[in-house]
């Protein structure tokens, strides 16, 4: 016998070793079973529950066999039990499993924790169906409600809880957008209470759920289902349409597919919000947000606005401010923006459900940076934070009892360190609050030698276990949120489902007498002139109103000069503005470093070939934020060069517009280094894609996964021709269709990952 026939029968066949993500999911799994449960409070266990269920979290116990399964005798998933579970199938290393192939390869059945739903059991005693399909239910103390979906709530008697709001008893109908990609809010009434709480459920026709039909990043969102209460009871209500909003569950054959995971906030959030929330510490409170990304900044700003607000119906207040300042993630911005927001009422959504206040709040002030992070120039963003800062103060003096909320994005080493040191320094908040316990060290070392005597709490990063869209898709979400509102209602917000290529598009004149803009100017890079045309067309570019003239460094030519008295500045007519002059001890930027000292002549030059107004890009200049502001995004849609007209998309008023062509005012549209609209190119596609999948199921539901987009970062998308789209195609703008390799360099086509190693080291045996 041969050597190596010797080794192959004396080697012992074994098991396939586990990966290191299987491997800790099985501790998980172990220690779970083995710790005693801990229900001190609700809140407290859910924490714990999720907090299990991170591959990442340490487990010091060694590691315990699991029992395997092949492919092949896949076992189904125990449906009896009250937990559900996922079956997870982990990948194989080449080195490890070389002699065996992928349908050997082995699969860890892995429990997913059960996460508390709702604990509401639907009765005849506890629910009524009202007109036009409105239910409504009673809860008894220390009951829950978690809803997916959208949906209108009032409360008829007593009172609940809601995202840190505590709504009572009136007519007033509170909109609430609840969907999978977020975490959802859960409706209680509280232990504490003594008496039940009669909420009315209302159904929500905002326009928003038909958004899947223009990107399949907006599809499965909401409630897919018929039902909003559950087949059990549901069967015993008047037949009624759709719901727009579904009751979850804890367990049962109702809960969707999806993975779903209510808000949670930390007893340590709690205890703290108690604090802040007092009415005596809470008027005029300017509050800072910091912390690393991802941390929940967001939605501890979101809570503690909604619980300031409930304070303040209390006690006759009149709303909270809110700095966003985060141009990545605005809350009530699209992105690229920072803005200073006055809110009224409570906010019960993401941010793609209000990329623009509601009809009640309004944005007090906005000023666009041209960039999602402030890297791209922090003088400026500094200066405009400074401006917006005074126009708070300008706000108090109408509204005395405002608090004032700041939220920072989520740089918080290097410069964006030393921002939020000099924002500390400028603004000096009467509380900072660092959304991590765990540093770094030298962060808060620096913020708490910034802050001085101003107190710095620390708290516990939000849990974020899962999610189904990454930053760049909630970004794209926002944006196309925000270009398809419908503003010239006045009630709620509402969405259309048109694509941006079927909407008849503005156009303006750029050149000659009564030309409709000042100019376009480029922050961060600066194209030469011949190029600007090609730069701008198809983008994004920011509506910005110049209030005066000042605020261009160097603009005394062409007949234009700066304000020679004080009358004619922004607010000087206003009794209670409060100007930048001022000797406060939050100082406005120096000019010298927004502007630079010496300016190229002329400060406005025409592109060659389609005589676009271009301020001088050799200066790379910035606007003062003291004299101008933002109003809106805009979409360039073409340029007619024969007709010198700019043809643009913006879901701004006309009235707006109106306004600031009678007001004697000039406008500047600045292009900056946001994301390439590439959803934009591909609606009408989608659009036209998804009508002909209906009429072909019938007018059902369809699944759009295999669609969704793999890079939102391209300029331009390329489709291979799989027969989807079909000779529709046509003449859609800025977007180029593929057939095979046309087009394509060598090594050009998507990179893969095989899965099937095993297999090839095989030799194909």
């Amino acid at each position: 016998m041969s050597p190596n026939k010797r080794r192959k029968l004396d080697n012992v066949p074994q098991a396939p070793r586990l990966s290191a993500v299987a491997a800790r999911r099985a501790l998980q799994t172990k220690a779970q079973d083995s710790a005693p449960e801990n229900r001190d409070t609700e809140d407290a266990s859910i924490q714990s529950e999720s907090s299990n269920f991170s591959v990442l979290k340490r487990v010091e116990s060694t590691p315990q066999a699991i029992t395997q399964t092949g492919a092949k005798s896949r076992s189904k998933i125990n449906e009896s039990t009250q937990t559900p579970q996922i079956l997870a199938v982990e990948e194989e290393c080449a080195s490890s499993y070389s002699s065996q192939s992928r349908e050997a390869s082995p699969e860890i059945l892995v429990n997913r924790l059960s996460v508390a739903l709702s604990n509401f059991k639907p009765s005849r005693e506890n629910v009524r169906q009202v007109k036009d399909g409105v239910l409504a239910l009673k809860l008894v103390p220390g009951e829950r409600l978690v809803i997916l979906g959208q949906y209108g709530i009032s409360v008829q008697k007593g009172q609940i809880t809601i995202l840190g709001s505590t709504l009572k008893a009136s007519k007033t109908i509170h909109k609430v957008f609840a969907p999978c990609s977020h975490s959802l809010p859960v409706v209680r009434c509280l232990a504490v209470e003594s008496n039940e709480a009669e909420i009315c459920l209302h159904q929500s026709e905002s326009g928003l759920g038909s958004m899947d039909s223009l990107s399949p990043l907006f599809g499965k969102l909401w409630n897919e289902s018929s039902r909003g209460i559950g087949t059990d009871f549901e069967s015993g209500l008047k037949k009624q349409k759709p719901s727009t909003y579904q009751i979850l569950p804890s367990s049962g054959d109702d809960l969707p597919s999806t993975y779903l995971q209510p808000l949670i906030s930390a007893p340590e959030w709690n205890a703290l919000l108690s604090t802040l929330t007092d009415p005596a510490v809470s008027q005029n409170s300017v509050t800072m947000i910091c912390g690393p990304k991802s941390s929940g900044k967001s939605t501890f700003a979101k809570i503690f606005a909604n619980r300031l607000l409930s304070t303040a119906a209390s006690s006759n207040s009149s709303g909270v401010a809110i700095l966003d300042l985060d141009p990545g993630q605005p809350e009530f911005s699209p992105p690229g923006q920072l803005s200073l927001v006055h809110l009224v009422e409570p906010n019960f959504g993401p941010p793609f459900a209000h990329p623009v206040p509601s009809k009640r709040s309004r944005v007090v002030r906005s000023h666009a940076i041209g960039s999602l992070s402030p890297a791209l120039d922090p003088t400026l963003y500094m200066a405009c934070i400074v401006d917006l800062f005074v126009h708070y103060r300008n706000l108090l003096s109408k509204t005395p009892k405002c608090s004032l909320i700041l939220n920072t994005p989520g740089w918080v080493l290097g410069t964006g360190l030393e921002l939020l040191v000099e924002l500390i320094t400028k603004i000096r908040p009467t509380g900072i609050i660092y959304m991590s316990d765990e540093g770094p060290h030298e962060v808060v070392s620096n913020l708490r030698a910034a802050a001085k005597s101003t107190p710095v709490h620390t708290l516990p990063s939000q849990v974020s276990e899962y999610t189904t869209r990454t930053a760049v898709h909630l970004r794209t979400m926002q944006m196309m949120s925000y270009f398809h509102l419908n503003l010239n209602t006045s009630k709620a917000l509402t969405w259309n489902n048109t694509p941006l290529s079927s909407m008849p598009p503005w156009e303006i004149r750029y050149s000659g007498e009564h030309a409709g803009i000042l100019g376009i100017i480029c922050y961060g890079e600066q194209p030469p002139a011949n190029l600007l045309a090609e730069t701008i067309n198809g983008s994004l570019v920011a509506i910005v109103v110049i209030e005066d003239m000042a605020a261009i460094p160097g603009w005394t030519t062409q007949g234009q000069t700066q304000p020679a008295n004080d009358e004619e500045l922004p607010g000087a007519t206003d009794e209670n503005f409060i100007s930048l002059s001022e000797p406060i001890e939050n100082q406005s930027f120096d000019d010298d470093e927004l502007h630079p000292t010496a300016l190229e002549k002329p400060p406005m030059v025409q592109t060659p070939n389609e005589d676009l107004p271009y301020f001088n890009p050799a200066n790379a200049i910035s606007l003062d934020p003291r004299y101008s502001s933002t109003i809106g995004l805009a979409l360039v849609r073409g340029i007619d060069v024969p007709r010198k007209r700019l043809q643009i998309l913006t879901p701004i008023n006309a009235s707006v517009i109106e306004e600031i062509n009678e007001g004697g005012k000039k406008i500047v549209l600045v292009h900056g280094k946001l994301d390439t609209p590439g959803w934009a190119y591909t609606e009408e596609l989608h659009f036209k894609n998804m009508t002909r999948k209906k009429k072909g199921s019938g007018g059902s539901k369809v699944d759009d996964d295999e669609e969704k987009e793999e890079d939102e970062d391209v300029g331009v998308y390329e489709i291979e021709d799989r027969g989807v789209h079909g000779q529709e195609f046509g003449d859609a703008p800025w977007v180029e269709k593929l057939d095979g390799s046309q087009g394509r360099g060598i090594g050009a086509r998507v990179w893969r990952v095989r899965r099937d190693l095993g297999r090839m080291a095989e030799g194909g045996d």
